[in-house]
């Protein structure tokens, strides 16, 4: 219940900003840097491993719905990454306004962690016009 909430407020939240008209922005306002989005945000990664699900959202200035692909840097043998549409029900106030959400998102699977040090690995979304931000991902010794 918890991770539907999650993914419904930060749709209403992307629908908000989506909702803004350009010249509504403060001269200056910054149109043009990336922002990413994990939801639920997978936190550390246990050394035992870990396998997880997220939505993502590519946000650039007031535009909400940037298109995206996802790659992790230097390919570690230790994380396996796959884009997946992720389906969650929302469970309105009235009757009839039940429905299923689906969005954009990745799933993770990330190794035990046999290493004995901490270890991070980058995952990097790229936008159609080259432009990219990362996301990085910690995992316990």
């Amino acid at each position: 219940m918890k991770k539907i909430f999650n993914i419904i407020f930060m749709a209403a939240a992307l629908l908000a900003l989506a909702a803004c008209n350009k010249d509504e922005y403060p001269e200056g306002a910054d149109l043009t840097s990336l922002r990413v989005a994990l939801t639920p945000d997978p936190g550390t990664i246990p050394a035992a491993g870990k396998t997880f699900e997220a939505v993502v959202i590519v946000a650039q200035g007031p535009n909400t719905s940037v298109e995206w692909t996802a790659s992790v840097d230097f390919e570690p043998d230790w994380v396996t990454l796959s884009e997946k549409e992720i389906s969650s029900d929302f469970v309105g106030t009235y009757g009839g306004d039940d429905r299923t959400v689906t969005q954009k998102g990745i799933s993770v699977t990330v190794s035990p962690n046999t290493s004995g040090i901490k270890r991070t690995a980058t995952l990097r979304f790229t936008t159609k016009d080259g432009g990219s931000i990362s996301y990085v991902l910690n995992q316990n010794r």
